[in-house]
């Protein structure tokens, strides 16, 4: 699942939920948001300088992302 489509099924999920079962939900979705982001960055590490040049970053901006917090998408929550 993309972390795009995470706060949609989040919220599909919340709203078949009432009270302390939609706050779980919402924060079980906010962890897997996070554990995907952190995903993402480890793999970005990973990749070639071939790799990091065909999707147009440079070695520096790919170990500055990495080194975000996971809780750190840019999106306000």
């Amino acid at each position: 699942m993309s972390v795009r489509a995470l706060p949609a099924a989040r919220r599909r999920l919340a709203s078949r939920l009432g009270g302390i079962q939609r706050l779980a939900a919402m924060g079980l979705g906010r962890l897997l948001h996070w554990h995907e982001l952190a995903r993402q960055r480890r793999a970005l590490l990973a990749l070639s300088e071939h790799m990091l040049k065909d999707i147009g970053i440079s070695r520096a901006e790919a170990e500055r992302e990495a080194s975000r917090p996971f809780w750190s998408d840019g999106t306000a929550p």
